[in-house]
């Protein structure tokens, strides 16, 4: 599998993280659990697609700039219009705050954007760019 491009964050709740990650697609690749604390995550990769993927962690609070929260933004390109309305309901039906509902887009595509848990921006739509 060749990945493009890998976004990484840190989160401060691992099973909503997972959650969301699979109501939008995502398959897991590589999950490591703390061993004392097995709820906290060192390490996970989860793909999207064939060349799409994602990385994240638990907060470890060692003071490193990557445990700052809520600062990533992330799209997610699906492959239908139909895709990007079943998967609004979703992320509604999960609590998450809608930041920009679903709509058709001038420049193309049907896209919605919204926060997760931890205050990051994520985008999901059908428009693939110019």
């Amino acid at each position: 599998m060749t990945t493009t491009v890998f976004p990484a964050f840190r989160t401060t709740d691992a099973a909503a993280t997972i959650e969301l990650l699979v109501t939008l697609g995502f398959t897991e690749r590589l999950l490591v659990r703390n061993e004392q604390d097995p709820a906290l995550v060192e390490h996970a990769e989860f793909a999207l697609g064939d060349n799409g993927g994602i990385m994240f962690g638990s907060v470890r609070n060692d003071g490193s700039a990557l445990d700052a929260v809520g600062g990533s933004s992330i799209y997610v390109v699906v492959d239908t219009e139909r895709e990007v309305d079943r998967l609004y309901q979703e992320i509604v039906d999960l609590g998450h705050a809608i930041v920009r509902p679903v709509a058709t887009q001038d420049y193309g595509g049907r896209e919605f954007d919204f926060r997760d848990h931890d205050g990051n921006s994520w985008g999901v739509g059908s428009y693939r760019g110019a």
